[in-house]
């Protein structure tokens, strides 16, 4: 057996996993673990039956029975808040939920977690809605920026999200989602987006318009039904395009033409009618108009002599 070199073997696995950095805690800040308390470990015993993060299930990580059970209920808010039942997308939430259980779970915490210490910090209370200090652990967060956007894309159209300025990017997003969560983790995240390294999936977090026939992905995270079109842009058929016609297509042209014959003839005909009706008058000349006023004169009863004459001499 002189070809195993253990110094060697220890080498690789320290390479395969690093070192927790902190520890849930039940209703209170996580605890910063060092030495032997920071090798991670299969904590899945204390699960139980409810599971958070079902991919670090049987495995070495860093998520104890508190994290398990706090975040449990908190996915089911989160379910309801960004999945399809919250008019979201369920590929989004379960997006998210995964991003959470990477955080706290992966055995390789100290590559991408800062522990700066503790601080108060004031927040606003779920149940009084009074500002209360709380003691919260002060992290720094190196996140993979392929990975956060990757994750905002699959949640960017939800109606919640576009609502508010958090939303309209992943580093928003992702700064958002701890903001929310201080008062539940009792940690102060401060994220910051890299090229290369920092937290990232071991396979690229999934795509809206992704489907899963048993309502769970290939990891266990529930994923029960299809994102819409109105949640997700990629699930949107696509347009289809139309070719233009002519410029008269789709008019009944022979219809408007003879329309416009028949309205041609009808003022043609009122016109002639007209012209017509105005040469069918009986015109009197200056002459005959000399004679009808005297015989009018004439006929008058009591009309003196004078007047007679008077129109007499008019015809003269």
């Amino acid at each position: 057996m002189k070809w195993l070199n253990f110094p060697l073997i220890l080498s690789f696995l320290s390479l395969v996993y690093c070192d927790c950095v902190i520890m849930s805690e039940y209703g209170a800040a996580p605890s910063h673990v060092t030495g032997d308390d920071a090798k991670p470990k299969d904590y899945s015993t204390e699960w139980g039956n409810l599971i958070a993060c079902p991919e670090f299930k049987d495995t070495l990580s860093c998520c104890n029975g508190a994290f398990n059970e706090d975040n449990y209920k908190n996915f089911k808010k989160l379910e309801t808040a960004f999945g399809n039942h919250g008019g979201g997308c369920d590929v989004c939430a379960a997006n998210i939920e995964r991003f959470y259980c990477y955080y706290a779970c992966s055995p390789h915490q100290s590559d991408f977690m800062t522990f700066n210490g503790y601080k108060t910090v004031l927040v606003i209370n779920d149940t009084t809605g009074l500002p209360v200090n709380i003691t919260a652990a002060d992290i720094s967060l190196s996140l993979n920026g392929d990975h956060a956007c990757k994750i905002f894309e699959s949640c960017s159209k939800i109606a919640f999200l576009t609502q508010i300025s958090a939303g309209s990017s992943a580093l928003g997003f992702i700064t958002f989602q701890f903001d929310r969560g201080i008062t539940d983790s009792y940690s102060q995240v401060h994220v910051t987006l890299k090229n290369i390294g920092g937290l990232n999936f071991t396979t690229p977090p999934h795509s809206c318009n992704k489907t899963f026939p048993t309502g769970k992905d290939e990891f266990g995270y529930e994923i029960p039904g299809k994102c819409s079109c109105n949640s997700c842009s990629d699930s949107c058929a696509p347009l289809e395009m139309v070719p233009y016609g002519s410029i008269i297509e789709g008019f009944d042209y022979y219809r408007i033409i003879l329309t416009y014959f028949l309205a041609a003839l009808l003022t043609i005909g009122c016109h002639l009618l007209r012209r017509f009706k105005q040469r069918s008058k009986v015109s009197y000349s200056e002459p005959e108009i000399q004679r009808s006023l005297l015989d009018d004169v004439t006929n008058m009863p009591h009309q003196d002599e004078k007047n007679i004459r008077k129109v007499t001499n008019m015809n003269d």
